[in-house]
């Protein structure tokens, strides 16, 4: 029969499951330090996919980190369930304990073929009535509109299952940081993009158009913009002369340590806005459909969520359906298309001067 609570003095080795973008990353890092603070004689090993792995290759909160291939994340025909990726992690087993991140019955289900002591993870209301978990947290069916962030959420997992205390950790990707190169002072580096390649950020990303008349009232102020992010994200032929162009130029480790030396970010909820903010570099979000509450800053005061106010905000949504009210049906998601260029500036460049003070 199994004790109420993990034993954390007994805990030798730990599991944690995880399909998820650059931002997922970040996110996930308070409960790894607070697993590093509580059990530290533990072996913690991390499951991920593969193109998002190594920001956590060097972590002192992580002893080892599995990269796998998307495709066992996805499921199709010969993965049912992701029936590849568990049998993937099983074969590393035995484990005193396995988090699964996942919200999902059909994701986790396979779980309990992993030869594991206790299986953590999350429930919906709407779950099957089997469960392959020994300890599992209760989330709203609309998890999306909840108040409450993506990170404690995870947290919440281990200090159930352990009747732990909270330590108040935020997102911490610090091992990343560029010590040897000097900082960029007046560099704000812009990401234009927002999504990855599990999931579309159309809906979530301001106006193209917006970036040149931003970059612009940057290098008014004195500052430099820099755009980052994939190779042809902007087309750079729009943006004003003083412009730096760093797309495509890093890899994800490569970019996490260019940011941790400017000045700020400007961004979309999107990953490179996240890795700032796990860095220590102040950050600006520019949040629309998503919501603040669960994807934003998290304890971190160096960082700034840019939103409309707008009834409307935030709907969550992947389809803008609110009533055009006179405005072109070209502008939406008008939650987006209404936050203007140097409004965001202004707010933005005067978020890193306090920063930096």
């Amino acid at each position: 029969m199994k004790s109420e609570f993990l034993d954390l003095f007994h805990l030798r080795r730990i599991a944690i499951v995880r399909c998820c973008g650059l931002g997922d990353v970040a996110q996930m890092t308070p409960l790894l330090q607070q697993i590093r603070q509580d059990a530290p004689q533990a072996q913690v090993e991390v499951f991920l996919n593969a193109n998002v792995a190594s920001l956590l290759e060097g972590s002192p909160w992580v002893d080892k980190v599995h990269a796998l291939p998307v495709k066992d994340f996805l499921p199709s025909p010969r993965n049912l369930f992701i029936k590849q990726l568990w049998k993937k992690v099983g074969q590393q087993g035995p484990f005193d304990a396995l988090f699964c991140l996942d919200l999902s019955w059909s994701r986790t289900v396979h779980a309990r073929a992993v030869p594991a002591d206790w299986r953590v993870g999350f429930r919906t209301e709407a779950w099957k009535p089997f469960s392959p978990l020994d300890f599992t947290v209760t989330v709203p069916v609309d998890y999306p509109r909840n108040a409450d962030h993506t990170s404690l959420w995870f947290l919440r997992l281990w200090l159930g299952s352990t009747d732990s205390e909270d330590h108040g950790f935020t997102a911490d990707l610090r091992h990343l940081k560029d010590r040897r190169r000097s900082p960029l002072p007046g560099h704000v580096a812009l990401v234009p993009r927002a999504g990855n390649d599990l999931v579309s950020g159309d809906l979530k990303q301001w106006p193209m158009k917006h970036w040149p008349r931003l970059a612009q009232c940057i290098l008014a102020q004195g500052w430099t913009p820099v755009v980052m992010g994939r190779a042809g994200d902007l087309d750079m032929k729009t943006m004003p002369r003083g412009t730096l162009d760093m797309q495509g130029k890093h890899s994800v480790t490569e970019a996490a340590r260019y940011i941790s030396r400017c000045a700020g970010l400007i961004g979309n909820d999107s990953g490179l806005f996240h890795i700032a903010l796990a860095v220590g570099t102040p950050a600006a979000g520019i949040f629309g459909p998503t919501a603040v509450a669960r994807t934003g800053p998290f304890r971190a005061s160096h960082g700034l969520s840019i939103t409309a106010p707008l009834a409307c905000v935030p709907c969550c949504s992947t389809q803008c359906q609110v009533a055009a009210e006179g405005r072109k049906e070209s502008e939406r998601p008008f939650c987006l298309s209404s936050l203007t260029p140097e409004w965001v500036c202004d707010r933005a460049l005067k978020h890193f001067t306090h920063a930096k003070s």
